[in-house]
């Protein structure tokens, strides 16, 4: 062998004793397509191409990756000059690969992701590992395989298989990808072995000049793009990427040159590529990973073994079934067999679907169960690392939980409240340990809903907030670390939300969760209302002694005791499938409030709908920055998309703040007659964007004083 050293960011080539060239992409950790490796990829290839004792040549990647595509972080680069003086990127070296005298193939060592899967389809062959998957993640990024691949990809397989990788995202392990025709051959040995074996073995064969197989041409001849395009619209609503992937399927299928498709790509993708919906979806793509992320953190994490989880509710059933899927040991407890029996039974319940639905297999779900052991006794919960208590919202109740917790857990046990909106610092206080007391906020369903904001307390240990930290990324789930406030962040800058005001102001819930269903939102307001239980602040107003069924209309449907989805009534009626429909008694009722009120039903626009509700989020989210309750706008953002299903497509309240302009945010808050927050007039007076340099030292110096 002839090793070439292997510096970051560089191809990196070699000569077998069987004359095989090997080219290897080297950009830790997943081999990235930035302009370097491109650029030093350009540099080396052509030396194999020259050598006369090079037979054939193998592409792979260093490490555990053939690469994850192309490096996002260097669209802003490669966009900053505008949509038309942009230049394709990956087009030199895939045409380098493909036009190649000698036999190309890709040795796939393990994920070949969007870019990266375009340079294993620019060579003549593709050879992988057993473990090695495929994807077109573009898609999620609001983009489409804009290197060559909506071209390619369907030159090999049939119509339906191509449609749905690129429209959904999806990734394709091994096996599958090796039947449907991606992957040539796959081995359990030596990929790069085996795919020397097969580029001498075979003579040089570009897919560019291969054919669309007939039955893909018929397929879009008979509308089975049509019908494709419109499933991936009833999943995606309002994103405009799907479209013109279907676009470039249908170019690859008709009559047009290699090359004329290449065009039709380009042109789709750059139209995409400054799209503010891409732009927006890239935007939360950096958004989520630095939440994770808390400045000035360096404490390592306690263990996470074992977690006890106090009340077998849906909210503690939710959770255990996140921890134990995640391989640790749970006790869930309650005050009751009785109780303790139905939260163990709605979990296997929900596990007997995952199997029908063949998500899970039993065995799977065997082992899972396993993992959750009830119990009635606070003594089990003496070795427990963490401690989630999900008992329902009431102080005194979760203070008496506490101090329980404080006499039976071990020294170091993180003590976690899954409060919504109380604070942690009193119900720390109920212990002699408020350093090791946070807040877990869960969002219903515990096991589904993506969100986690850890709430740190004012005596909230690094130790304890690292731990927290670890126990989100372990099950999964999005996290982000938020102040103690009442609501915390996401039920608080939503609870600002205009919705409530509507109702009040003669709107039907229907027609609001429409206007907010066209805007973006998965689901409007009442709608999600339902999902949470209407019961959770009613119990509380009710408690605290302020409801006033007469005049408010969620006091009223909780007087009448209309929960929500929980007990099949709230502002809408839903059968035993959960599917929603209007509801007259519960619109009887809205009528009622607003005939005590002097209130009548009274029509507003869509856009009139949209700006009453989230201009006042919008708002709140800048007092939170303002009061160090978050870190970033990001943070708001990912609260918002992954607690309340924000439209992705316009990246979260604050980025879409920033889309239409902050100076119109301030003023239609004006004519709501709201006060803008003061850090939303200090960036319209100081002409500071989210992203301004200053508005960030100004966060920081928020943060700093706490």
């Amino acid at each position: 062998f002839l090793f070439v050293h292997l510096s970051p960011m560089s191809a990196s080539i070699s000569v077998r004793s069987d004359g095989v060239g090997v080219i290897s992409l080297n950009s830790p950790p997943v081999n990235s397509l930035g302009q370097k490796l491109k650029d030093s990829f350009c540099k080396e290839f052509p030396k194999l191409v020259s050598d006369p004792q090079v037979k054939a040549i193998c592409v792979t990647g260093s490490g555990r990756f053939f690469s994850g595509g192309f490096d996002i972080a260097e669209f802003s680069v490669i966009t900053a000059g505008g949509q038309e003086q942009y230049k394709d990127v990956l087009g030199e070296m895939l045409n380098m690969i493909d036009s190649c005298p000698k036999t190309t193939v890709a040795a796939v060592n393990g994920p070949a992701l969007g870019g990266g899967f375009e340079v294993a389809l620019a060579c003549h062959y593709r050879v992988a590992s057993d473990k090695a998957q495929v994807a077109f993640p573009e898609v999620t990024l609001g983009l489409l395989p804009g290197g060559q691949g909506s071209q390619r990809l369907p030159r090999l397989v049939p119509l339906e298989d191509a449609a749905r990788m690129m429209l959904t995202g999806s990734n394709v392990k091994a096996e599958p990808a090796h039947k449907m025709g991606i992957l040539d051959a796959i081995t359990g040995e030596d990929v790069i072995e085996a795919a020397a074996k097969w580029a001498l073995s075979k003579p040089p064969a570009p897919v560019s000049r291969r054919s669309v197989p007939a039955a893909s041409i018929s397929a879009v001849a008979s509308g089975a793009l049509d019908k494709a395009l419109k499933q991936a619209q009833g999943q995606m609503p309002g994103a405009i990427a799907p479209e013109s992937i279907v676009t470039c399927i249908k170019a690859a299928c008709s009559s047009m040159s290699f090359e004329d498709g290449l065009k039709v790509e380009m042109q789709e993708f750059v139209k995409l590529l400054f799209s503010p919906q891409s732009i927006a979806l890239r935007y939360l793509f950096f958004a989520e990973r630095a939440c994770a992320k808390v400045p000035g953190l360096n404490e390592k994490p306690g263990p996470l073994a074992k977690i006890g989880i106090v009340g077998a509710g849906l909210m503690g059933g939710g959770i255990a079934m996140s921890s134990a899927e995640a391989g640790m040991n749970v006790v869930l407890l309650d005050v009751s067999q009785q109780a303790v029996d139905k939260g163990v039974d709605v979990i296997k319940k929900n596990y007997a679907r995952s199997v029908e639905r063949k998500s899970k297999t039993q065995a799977q779900v065997d082992k899972i169960l396993a993992a959750i052991v009830p119990s009635l006794a606070y003594s089990d919960l003496h070795d427990c690392d963490l401690v989630v208590e999900a008992v329902f919202e009431n102080m005194k109740v979760k203070q008496d939980i506490f101090r329980k917790l404080d006499e039976v857990c071990k020294p170091g046990c993180i003590l976690a409240s899954n409060t919504s909106f109380l604070s942690i610092d009193e119900i720390a206080s109920a212990t002699k340990r408020p350093q090791d007391v946070i807040g877990c906020h869960f969002f219903s369903p515990a096991n589904v809903m993506r969100l986690l904001e850890n709430v740190r307390g004012s005596k909230s240990s690094p130790r304890t907030i690292s731990t927290a930290m670890a126990f989100g990324a372990k099950i999964k789930k999005v996290t982000c670390l938020v102040g103690n406030c009442p609501g915390f962040v996401a039920n608080r800058v939503m609870g600002k939300s205009g919705a409530d005001w509507l109702l009040q102001n003669g709107a039907l819930p229907h027609q609001v969760d429409a206007a907010c269903e066209a805007f973006g939102m998965k689901m409007g307001p009442f709608r999600m209302a339902d999902l949470v239980g209407l019961d959770l602040f009613g119990r509380e107003r009710v408690q605290s002694k302020v409801a006033e069924p007469e005049k408010v209309v969620r006091d009223a449907l909780y007087a009448a005791e209309r929960f929500g989805q929980k007990n099949g009534k709230g502002f809408y009626r839903y059968d035993a499938k959960r599917e929603w429909s209007r509801d007259p008694e519960a619109e009887e009722i809205i009528a009622k409030v607003w005939k005590n009120t002097g209130k009548a039903t009274t029509s507003f626009s869509q856009e009139e709908i949209v700006e009453t509700c989230y201009f006042p989020v919008i708002n709140e989210g800048f007092k939170c920055l303002e009061e160090g309750i978050a870190i970033r706008p990001g943070d708001i953002d990912m609260c918002l998309v992954y607690g309340y299903n924000w439209p992705r497509l316009t990246g979260g309240p604050m980025h879409f703040a920033s889309q239409v302009g902050l100076q119109k945010v301030k003023s239609s808050l004006e004519k709501l007659g709201q006060k803008p927050a003061k850090l939303l007039e200090e960036c319209v007076a100081m002409g500071w964007t989210l992203e301004s340099e200053a508005l960030q030292a100004r966060l920081e110096r928020a943060l700093s004083k706490l």
